[in-house]
């Protein structure tokens, strides 16, 4: 044991990656700040990801420790460690590989791997005012046919309260694990510029400081050419505040706005803003072709609260996102439910969900994530950019994300999806046809002095996707990465 402990300790500090943010590829270090944030320990809003240091590192510094069990304790002292490395202001670089005997279709909350295989080199870093990272990746036969990407890279200022960013940023916005219904990992990133509050201290205001901590972040970026609307712009405004310490509530926005032979004015902009989109709300109506409509919209709202009970017994969380909007309010709903728990196992803190989610619209099927001008959809690169079941599914998920003391980690995920069940071709981003299918996935990471080495292994009992890129029932996968 204290071999293994000494290992685990030696390598924490060589996957250190200095950045001023949690992006959406660590689900284990996802669960330890969810741990502490149902503790009460962690005070800042946490479901906007990526998620920045600065209000974690702060609540973990004016925490009272002697409140907590020796094994909360060992959470603590993990996420402050990590809090610590990560905000260095020092250089690293890193290479990883991974290779599987097919590409990832279905994708949720941690997943890194895209395609059959992927070789990775990134340089990542900070200094006073600055914060970067180059990631550099060559992926094998990928399903969009970009061979050499800069996913996830991107240059970030820190100006007083606000982090300035361009890049290529992977966002995650809800409580949900297994997918988000506005906001996910499941596309490839958008390149775009963005802004984003660093602490979430409330407002001194007494009108304001009801709301609590707060966090907001804002987005402008680029879809690519080759869609129905060539060089659309996909904008999202997220604003995140906790009210009472057992309750986060987070406001969330999206559009896809102008491109070719659309509207680009400010004043079509802001229509947009104000949420007047519609035919019947514009001044004298859309003109024939609807070229003056100024876009695309998707709002809703999202909680997380924990239970109000004597001991912690978990938390709920839902997610109520609208296709459109009527009397500035969203519309044509699709929605998620969950209930969380966080739990004790054998040295291992372990993270339990199970989460339903229904993207099928309470309007009309083949609704969600379509639209008469975007034609394309809410989509980029052939993917949604919402759910990763695209639209008309219904789910149910069970997972479990544990790490052990010794630095092992451990994820279990059951799934039961009713997938695109209205079986309409041409509006869906899997497949075709409606397919109903069990999955099974299970995942392994171990740190070594070689670097931090991964297997993940999915199964399902049907072939869900009909465009030919996946083959098999069965998905195996190694994964590999060191600091150079």
């Amino acid at each position: 044991m204290k071999k293994q402990l000494l290992t685990f300790c030696f390598f924490i500090p060589g996957l250190a990656i200095a950045e001023p943010w949690i992006d959406t590829r660590n689900a284990w270090l996802r669960a330890d700040i969810e741990y502490l944030s149902d503790l009460g320990v962690i005070t800042a809003p946490v479901t906007s990801w990526p998620l920045t240091w600065a209000p974690i590192i702060q609540d973990l510094e004016n925490a009272d420790t002697s409140l907590l069990s020796k094994q909360d304790l060992l959470i603590f002292k993990r996420v402050k460690r990590q809090g610590k490395y990560q905000t260095k202001l020092k250089t690293h670089s890193y290479l990883s590989l991974k290779a599987g005997n097919q590409e990832r279709i279905l994708r949720h909350f941690g997943d890194d791997r895209r395609e059959e295989a992927e070789i990775t080199s990134k340089t990542t870093g900070m200094s006073k005012h600055f914060a970067w990272n180059i990631e550099a990746t060559r992926a094998v036969d990928p399903i969009d046919g970009e061979e050499y990407r800069l996913d996830n890279s991107y240059l970030a200022a820190i100006w007083g309260n606000w982090i300035y960013s361009a890049g290529v940023i992977e966002r995650w916005w809800g409580p949900g694990w297994d997918s988000s219904l506005i906001l996910s990992n499941n596309a490839r990133p958008v390149p775009g510029l963005s802004i984003q509050r660093n602490y979430s201290d409330p407002f001194e205001s007494k009108w304001f400081s009801w709301i609590g901590p707060w966090s907001l972040t804002a987005f402008a970026g680029q879809l690519e050419s080759d869609r129905f609307v060539p060089r659309a712009k996909l904008l999202g405004m997220s604003i995140n505040f906790k009210p009472f310490d057992s309750l986060e509530i987070g406001l969330r926005r999206t559009a896809q706005w102008g491109g070719k032979d659309r509207p680009e004015s400010l004043s079509s902009f802001w229509d947009l803003l104000i949420g007047r989109d519609n035919c019947d709300e514009l001044e004298g109506g859309c003109t024939a072709d609807r070229s003056n409509e100024p876009g695309n919209q998707l709002a809703g709202i999202d909680l997380n609260w924990r239970l109000p009970t004597p001991s912690y017994q978990g938390s709920v969380y839902l997610q109520l996102i609208g296709e459109d909007e009527a009397g500035y309010l969203p519309s044509r709903k699709v929605h998620q439910f969950g209930y969380k728990r966080n739990f004790q196992f054998y040295g291992m803190s372990v993270t339990s969900y199970l989460e339903y989610a229904d993207t099928e619209n309470d309007e009309r099927t083949n609704l969600t994530y379509n639209n008469s001008i975007y034609q394309t959809g809410y989509r980029t690169e052939g993917r949604s950019i919402g759910s990763t079941y695209d639209n008309d599914t219904q789910s149910i998920a069970l997972g479990f994300v544990a790490s052990h003391r010794n630095g092992d980690k451990f994820k279990v995920r059951l799934a039961n999806v009713d997938l695109n069940n209205d079986g309409v071709a041409g509006n869906h981003s899997i497949n075709q046809k409606a397919v109903s299918f069990n999955q099974l996935e299970v995942q392994y990471q171990k740190p070594t002095r070689y670097g931090l080495l991964g297997i993940q292994l999915e199964a399902k009992d049907e072939r869900i996707d009909s465009f030919g890129y996946q083959d098999d029932k069965y998905n195996v996968s190694l994964s590999w990465m060191m600091e150079l």
